[in-house]
């Protein structure tokens, strides 16, 4: 299951509308259909979605790993305010996890973009 398919489970899971979801978090439906549904996620668009559903666990939206929802409410970390919260110890962690699956998306986007680069080279010498 890839990132776009556990955000649609999110909104089944919680029994929200996929339109009212999408809604929620600001981003478009039609790029979870079809072909765009295997294309990558903004981390703008997980932030949106970690923000609004804090129940959500990180680790899971973003690598597939543990369960959908956290654990234990002390793990959960909202959005921070207009005044910069304090950082805690949980929190950090999370945006850690974040950063670390974010480096991985663009490490494998670029071998993606490398193969295809490779491909349209030898077309090209044809």
């Amino acid at each position: 299951m890839n990132v776009k398919e556990r955000v649609l489970l999110i909104a089944e899971t919680k029994g929200i509308s996929k339109t009212e979801f999408f809604k929620d978090v600001q981003l478009s439906y039609a790029n979870f259909k079809g072909g765009q549904k295997n294309t990558a996620l903004s981390s703008d668009a997980m932030v949106a979605i970690l923000s609004k559903h804090p129940d959500i666990s990180p680790a899971w939206l973003l690598m597939g790993e543990g369960t959908m929802m956290r654990k234990d409410d002390r793990d959960v970390v909202s959005a921070p305010s207009a005044e910069a919260a304090p950082v805690t110890t949980e929190g950090l962690g999370i945006y850690k996890q974040l950063v670390n699956a974010l480096e991985q998306t663009v490490k494998a986007q670029e071998k993606t973009i490398q193969s295809l680069e490779g491909q349209v080279s030898l077309l090209q010498r044809k």
